[in-house]
């Protein structure tokens, strides 16, 4: 797999847990000129916001490390730009980072941190 092929699979995987879950998926890849979500789900009036970032199992470094000061910046210059298209603040929302580790071209573990960072 090569490294697009790898984050597609983490982010499909990370998107069935979330309906596992009782989340609707809104948004998957949601892009714009502040940056990307990789998937907004809903669940009543709570919307969620999610970097999914998928490592190798056998990788020195936990995949939420990559959600630097940074990205958090670019997802919520995001994420309020879907709010704007959108039209509607939702009720209540969260920013996750899910972290997916493969082995062998399976997943071996995810991790979502729910509130992992503040807006």
């Amino acid at each position: 797999m090569d490294k697009s092929q790898t984050g597609q699979f983490g982010e499909a995987a990370v998107a069935k847990l979330y309906k596992k879950k009782g989340f609707k998926i809104l948004e998957m890849n949601y892009r714009t000129r502040g940056g990307e979500i990789d998937i907004i789900a809903q669940k009543s009036g709570l919307v969620v916001f999610s970097e999914v970032k998928t490592r190798q199992a056998s990788s020195k470094y936990l995949a939420k490390e990559a959600v630097t000061k940074s990205k958090q910046k670019k997802l919520i210059t995001a994420t309020l730009m879907y709010i704007s298209e959108v039209g509607k603040e939702p009720d209540q929302m969260r920013f996750d980072v899910a972290e997916v580790y493969i082995e062998d071209d399976k997943i071996s573990k995810i991790n979502i941190i729910e509130n992992a960072f503040d807006a």
